[in-house]
């Protein structure tokens, strides 16, 4: 170096305009650097905060529906199996069918002696008439036997009644007409005879009801009259009901 270049100030010296400028634009490119990294920062810390806030926002949807289903199940009646036996005692009456008939017959009658161990008529002793009247036979379930299953966890409730069956059997005597008679002074018909004869028609005329069906069509309008009663009970419209 000579000693021309040693006297100048260190701003003119050769190199020191190229240090400036590369400083610059080190410089520059620091602060862009920082810039830039503070962006970074400004986008995830708000992007931690969107997520944040999604979260808070889920719990307290998931809290307040957890509180909505409380408060509906503690508002939904419980139906339980005493329930509804309670309700289908006081139904008993209700699944009662009537099955209304006309009944005529005829009854025959001679007296009779043994002879060798065997029953043989006397003559001039037979009577005979043809009567009919009117009869009531009673057919229903026993509720009292039917079978209820409340499953509370599938919201089911499944009644299954028994068979139906008579429950009584009743002649009206006001109503019964004698159609043909022949008396015997030997053998005189009395009103125990009209009145043996017609309780002995009761078999017959019980076994022509069920062939009929009368059975089978109580037992439907049971299941029928059951489903709708107990389809009215407060809550139950959150169960499924079957009735068999």
């Amino acid at each position: 170096m000579s000693k021309t270049e040693e006297k100048r100030p260190i701003w003119k010296k050769r190199g020191f305009l190229w240090a400036i400028i590369l400083l610059l634009v080190l410089v520059s490119a620091g602060l862009g650097r920082l810039a830039l990294s503070a962006h970074d920062r400004q986008n995830m810390l708000e992007q931690e905060l969107e997520l944040q806030k999604e979260a808070i926002a889920a719990l307290r949807s998931e809290a307040r529906q957890a509180e909505e289903d409380r408060l509906i199940q503690e508002s939904e009646p419980v139906i339980t199996s005493s329930t509804v036996s309670d309700q289908l005692s006081s139904l008993q009456e209700l699944v009662t069918t009537e099955y209304i008939y006309t009944n005529a017959g005829k009854f025959e009658n001679q007296n009779q002696i043994k002879i060798i161990g065997q029953d043989v008529g006397i003559p001039f002793t037979s009577k005979r008439f043809i009567v009919a009247y009117d009869g009531r036979i009673r057919v229903g379930v026993d509720l009292s036997r039917a079978q209820i299953d409340v499953d509370e966890e599938a919201r089911s409730i499944a009644v299954t009644l028994p068979d139906s069956e008579i429950v009584s059997h009743e002649t009206f005597e006001d109503t019964l007409v004698v159609l043909d008679e022949t008396n015997n002074v030997f053998n005189p018909i009395s009103i125990e005879n009209y009145t043996e004869f017609v309780a002995r028609q009761k078999t017959s005329m019980e076994q022509k009801a069920i062939d009929r069906g009368v059975l089978a069509s109580a037992s439907q309008e049971a299941r029928i009259l059951v489903q709708s009663f107990l389809a009215q009970l407060p809550g139950m419209e959150s169960y499924r009901l079957t009735v068999t």
